[in-house]
């Protein structure tokens, strides 16, 4: 038996072909739109409107044989995950994706945890991240790329995130932050004054904020004299792009994330990049949602 903390994990436990071995979840994960059939399975912890909590008592009954989560921003303590998995007899599993490499490893390592078949997203990997490597090869400019959550969050460089920005022929000046934390806060000044180079802004949905006030975050930096000191928002290059559980979401922790550079680099570069539809359409073909 697995139980699984975060959704994105989920997703891939899902798609090596192990979905049935999941008997524990994370509240989030009734959200997403890939795991429909793990919806009804009992609650082990939650993280929606901001309230984190482990369901000890759940886990204990379910008993599970591997605990899966990442080792960032976690929903508790990894050290009393690490006592509590000792006195059930489980395992514990924690993964940090750097790079899209690790994401891909990521895979292979569950895989191999769950005796899943990693082959048919191993393709899906290999074939899109082939493509993507040939499209950015091409490209003769390299915008520049500033990706936030919930206001002013910035994406780091230790985020995936980020590295998906450059796999997508792009400069992620998150790298600019020197720190260890994924999303970083700053105040609009300190901001602006890092940033103001950045030729794309890109606002970052959540399960935690939805598309509408991000259009309202947008609209007021649009209509700020200040913030069009920053060269993506004087230029008119303010992004709205999906990291929720929904459909029109790539911007995840999971295979999603491939659609989800295509996404990046098509509203970077325009026509010389491929629309992100098609290896969206593709991945959720594998999840078993869409035909």
């Amino acid at each position: 038996m697995i139980a699984v903390f975060p959704a994105s994990l989920a997703e891939i436990v899902k798609l090596v072909g192990r979905a049935d071995g999941i008997e524990g979840i994370n509240e989030e994960i009734k959200l997403d739109y890939c795991l429909p059939e793990l919806r009804n399975k009992p609650v082990i912890g939650k993280y929606l409107k901001r309230t984190k909590k482990t369901y000890w008592d759940v886990l204990r009954e379910i008993r599970p044989k591997l605990i899966l989560d990442f080792r960032v921003e976690n929903l508790h303590s990894s050290g009393e995950l690490y006592s509590f998995a000792e006195r059930i007899g489980a395992e514990v599993l924690l993964l940090d994706f750097l790079t899209v490499e690790d994401l891909v490893e990521g895979g292979k390592i569950i895989a191999e945890k769950t005796d899943g078949d990693f082959s048919r997203l191993g393709e899906f990997y290999e074939r899109h991240l082939s493509r993507i490597a040939e499209v950015s090869k091409s490209l003769e400019e390299k915008p520049k790329v500033v990706m936030l959550y919930r206001g002013i969050n910035v994406v780091t460089g230790t985020n995936v995130l980020s590295d998906a920005v450059e796999k997508a022929g792009a400069e992620s000046l998150g790298k600019r932050l020197r720190t260890e934390r994924k999303v970083y806060p700053l105040k609009k000044e300190d901001f602006i004054r890092r940033f103001g180079d950045a030729d794309h802004l890109f606002l970052l949905t959540s399960i935690l904020t939805e598309e509408e006030k991000l259009e309202e975050i947008r609209d007021e930096m649009l209509d700020s004299a200040e913030w069009r000191k920053v060269k993506a928002v004087d230029e008119g290059n303010v992004h709205i792009v999906g990291s929720a559980l929904d459909r029109e979401s790539f911007m995840r922790w999971s295979p999603r994330l491939i659609p989800g550079i295509y996404q990046i680099g098509k509203l970077v570069h325009g026509k010389v990049f491929p629309d992100w539809r098609t290896p969206a359409k593709g991945l959720y073909r594998l999840c078993g949602v869409e035909r």
